[in-house]
């Protein structure tokens, strides 16, 4: 195959109008004087094949912008040549009236001359722009499109078996940028190059999730062991239709716009199911427990999961899973006191302690927000009768919000509660409905 640019300096003794034809788009010319020429030196050509490659693009580091740009490299053109007879490269090249180096021979094999058929339209090549075969221009030899339509299905799959072969190459990569903590799951799903790199390696790559897992879990224990940070808690109820689980993604959304513009990093949220709500869970900064209900975790399982100053196991049958996140919202068309006054709970039991790991209770309705803290109900601890009233913490109503607002004190809780520098503007109650 003649791989070169169409300037008239890189083909020696030539006349410029077949190559200013090309330049213009048509290289029909241009193949049937290679041929000629070859003709008059006895070489005899049994197949010749020529396209244009003017789709390419490389990358190059711009000084001045300080960045990468993309520029469009050089026109030139494939010919693709098959000989009756073996011939030497230099020979070749200088009957042609080309530097050798720009001339390459098929690879020895049964696939050698087919893969550089392939190559004129990178039919096996997804990476690389797609020419169209009607682009190819045939001067000797079985027209080029009923070959490329008699060979397409062959070379799609010699193009699967070179992304699995590429793959191959990239897992390594992959799950190292997944071990620092640079790719999440969901990149790798949205990105179709990396999906085909996770769908041919899923069982390594998922192995490399659960590691990493396992490691914010032992640091998450560390930092909270150092009261470097407290788990906050975000209850939010409604009836059903009220936006509650829109209200939650958009809780979400701020949070992880927050923490990546204020502290370069990124936190990952876990959408759970409403039942089973650990299958998918390995150790992201943000659980969203979308529409949970009570009965789904034991007594003691909420307890270990809501408490802001612990890091423990979940029950086994989530096997022994950490909770470990930073910030977990629960969604439930049912208020604190009823989610979790189930009959599985001892009815003894003080409620309190539940009570007391919520945050902020949002209270959904009519597009407005009731948002209420925990305090300690003395009534409770101090009656005789406290085994009457099994709740020692009850909610007090700090007031209703416009979404935006109540959004911002989350977002100083948390940012509070990470011992993150505080920063110098305070949130108001502005936005606060009278």
């Amino acid at each position: 195959m003649i791989a070169q640019q169409l300037q008239p300096e890189f083909w020696h003794g030539w006349d410029e109008q077949p190559i200013i034809q090309a330049q213009n788009g048509d290289a029909r010319d241009l193949l049937d004087n290679v041929v000629q020429r070859l003709d008059k030196s006895n070489v005899k050509v049994s197949e010749a094949y020529g396209i244009i490659h003017n789709k390419y693009t490389e990358t190059i580091w711009n000084a001045e912008k300080q960045q990468n740009s993309i520029r469009q490299k050089e026109d030139h053109v494939h010919f693709l040549l098959k000989f009756d007879k073996g011939n030497t490269i230099n020979n070749l090249a200088m009957t042609i009236g080309v530097e050798p180096q720009y001339l390459e021979k098929a690879k020895s094999g049964r696939y050698g001359y087919d893969n550089l058929l392939a190559y004129l339209v990178h039919a096996k090549d997804k990476d690389k722009f797609q020419y169209n075969p009607k682009d190819v221009t045939t001067a000797v030899g079985e027209d080029y499109l009923s070959v490329y339509n008699r060979r397409r299905e062959t070379w799609l799959r010699g193009r699967a078996t070179k992304e699995a072969q590429n793959s191959m190459q990239s897992v390594d990569y992959l799950i190292a940028q997944v071990l620092q903590g640079k790719l999440t799951k969901s990149q790798i799903m949205s990105d179709e190059d990396l999906y085909m790199v996770y769908g041919l390696n899923s069982s390594k790559i998922n192995g490399a999730f659960t590691v990493i897992g396992e490691r914010k879990s032992i640091t998450a224990q560390r930092d909270i062991e150092a009261s470097k940070f407290k788990k906050k808690i975000i209850f939010i109820s409604g009836t059903a239709g009220v936006g509650k689980t829109k209200f939650g993604k958009l809780l979400v959304r701020q949070i992880q716009k927050a923490v990546q513009k204020e502290h370069n990093c990124y936190w990952e949220c876990c959408v759970t199911a409403s039942t089973n709500p650990f299958d998918e869970y390995s150790g992201q900064e943000i659980l969203f427990l979308d529409n949970v209900r009570g009965e789904t975790l034991g007594f003691l399982d909420w307890l270990k999961l809501l408490d802001p100053h612990n890091i423990s196991p979940i029950s086994a049958r989530y096997h022994n899973k950490f909770g470990v996140a930073k910030v977990i919202i629960i969604t439930s068309p049912v208020p604190p006191y009823q989610f979790f006054n189930h009959p599985k709970f001892n009815s003894m039991e003080d409620l309190g302690q539940f009570y007391r790991r919520i945050d902020f209770w949002i209270s959904f309705s009519n597009n407005k927000l009731l948002v209420c803290n925990p305090i300690r109900d003395f009534w409770h601890h101090n009656s005789k009768y406290h085994y009457l009233h099994n709740s020692s913490y009850r909610f007090s109503k700090n007031g209703l919000y416009k979404k935006t607002n109540a959004i911002q004190r989350i977002l100083k809780l948390i940012n509070n509660n990470m011992k993150w520098k505080k920063k110098k503007e305070q949130i108001t109650t502005a936005g606060k409905l009278k």
